[in-house]
């Protein structure tokens, strides 16, 4: 059939992998806390399921729980700036790869529903708005709001939802972190692969990019012939 709607992942697929920020934006995040660094950091990384599926609805109340827990207290001027560092390596990490913007302005030109579909922590749908991203987006659907994650399958019924499509209409375009093409299938849509190994990704992350044997693009802009085909 004819696709009428394209749905995007974010990380590794419209911008670049955040794994290669993360030591720079720790180190300012220690520093600006004044807290001891493995209780801190041993902790912040138990938090990153809890980010990702919006137990914290601010940037603060994400730090402060790690600071509660290692029984450290921060002044509202620490956590300001730490709040600061955080969105500012985060700002940098929604810089758009040099095909996207051109691609989604195409893709939207030709009269197709653009969604997005991320696992992410909440600083990105805080913002979202401010990136060159958001006019060409119908509809968003990140896992910190919704409370939900890739590969749960109601996730990918809920941006079909958003774009009032059906999954056999909607293509999903994604770099196939933790089997997040093979449940996007599940649903009715059709999984499409971007290949763009990064040196920067953790071990086992993209096992399903490694094994995947059907629909497969290099580059953004190949998703306009893939459509157009049908």
């Amino acid at each position: 059939m004819r696709f009428h709607a394209i749905i995007f992942d974010l990380f590794g697929t419209l911008v670049d992998d955040f794994v290669s920020s993360t030591g720079p934006m720790n180190a300012e995040l220690l520093t600006a806390l004044d807290v001891p660094r493995e209780p801190f950091m041993q902790h912040w990384r138990k938090t990153s399921e809890m980010r990702t599926i919006g137990e914290f609805q601010t940037v603060e109340a994400s730090i402060e729980h790690v600071c509660t827990t290692i029984g450290e207290q921060v002044t509202a001027e620490q956590m300001a700036k730490a709040v600061e560092i955080r969105l500012k390596y985060i700002r940098r990490a929604l810089e758009p790869r040099a095909d996207a913007l051109p691609t989604l302005r195409q893709l939207k030109d030709d009269g197709y529903k653009i969604g997005l579909l991320s696992n992410c922590s909440i600083e990105i749908p805080i913002l979202w708005p401010e990136t060159p991203f958001a006019d060409f987006f119908h509809s968003t659907v990140f896992s910190s709001r919704e409370r939900l994650k890739k590969p749960e399958l109601s996730i990918y019924q809920l941006a079909c939802d958003r774009l009032g499509m059906t999954p056999e209409a909607c293509l999903y375009v994604a770099d196939g972190e933790n089997f997040e093409l093979a449940a996007a299938a599940q649903v009715g849509l059709r999984p499409v692969l971007i290949r763009n190994p990064s040196p920067d990704r953790r071990s086992g992350m993209l096992r399903e990019a490694e094994e995947w044997e059907d629909a497969v693009i290099s580059n953004l802009p190949e998703i306009l012939s893939f459509v157009r085909a049908g």
